[in-house]
């Protein structure tokens, strides 16, 4: 329950704030078209990219992850609350997998 909780306050605290990935927001796919840009292999599926993120940023990721257009590519924008209760935003190459932002 605890657990749920500071997943729930962690989410809230990363909508609240604003940066320059907040600004691509209207450029975002709906779930519908991100699974057809993964299917039609546009980008890599978000599920073989979990395993990374999560090294990578020292946590667990909070659903969703967005798929977006970020200058003439697509990026997954990720949000991950970390061990120590931050909430930390990547951002992921869709295509590559490489992580371009944290």
């Amino acid at each position: 329950m605890i657990r749920q909780t500071l997943h729930v306050l962690a989410l809230a605290a990363a909508l609240a704030g604003t940066d320059t990935i907040g600004a691509v927001a209207a450029d975002c796919l709906s779930p519908n078209q991100a699974r057809a840009a993964a299917q039609q292999g546009q980008v890599m599926p978000m599920s073989s990219l979990i395993g990374n993120i999560k090294s990578a940023a020292g946590g667990e990721i909070l659903p969703p992850a967005q798929l977006c257009k970020n200058g003439g590519r697509y990026v997954y924008v990720v949000n991950v609350l970390q061990a120590n209760g931050q909430v930390k935003k990547i951002t992921v190459d869709a295509a590559s997998g490489t992580i371009v932002g944290q």
